[in-house]
């Protein structure tokens, strides 16, 4: 329900929220939601970026495209360290990891392209949105 309320925000205040000026969070404030988002991703067993990016947009702790780099490399980050983390349990990996890891560099590096080059911070807000919405929908249904 948490994505699906960031989603609704995200998405109805993306054209005013280029607008409005970016805070600047308190060390302590940024401690607490950082163990707030490891506690609830391990809680739930989803990756933390999923709850990093409306945390920063709803609080605008940055502007919405540093925004989106700033979670693609966390997302990267965490997702590096979870591999590692099965390797060293089970050091064979899936026959599959080469394919998915090529079109991960490649959606990234489409996304990337598209999203600094060809859209407005607005569309950027959206599409997260979307992203938000399925990540609660499939939280919920599944």
């Amino acid at each position: 329900m948490i994505l699906i309320y960031a989603a609704a925000h995200s998405f109805y205040t993306a054209k005013t929220a280029p607008l409005k000026n970016v805070n600047s969070p308190q060390k302590s404030i940024l401690l607490f939601a950082g163990a707030t988002i490891g506690f609830l991703s391990g809680l739930i067993g989803v990756g933390g970026g999923i709850f990093l990016s409306p945390l920063l947009l709803f609080f605008r702790w940055g502007e919405t495209r540093v925004i989106s780099g700033v979670v693609a490399v966390f997302i990267l980050v965490n997702s590096i360290a979870g591999l590692l983390g099965v390797m060293n349990k089970h050091p064979a990996l899936p026959n599959d990891l080469t394919y998915w890891s090529i079109a991960a560099i490649i959606g990234g590096i489409l996304g990337s392209t598209i999203g600094s080059q060809y859209f407005s911070s607005t569309r950027i807000r959206q599409v997260m949105a979307l992203v938000l919405i399925i990540a609660g929908g499939k939280m919920l249904l599944g």
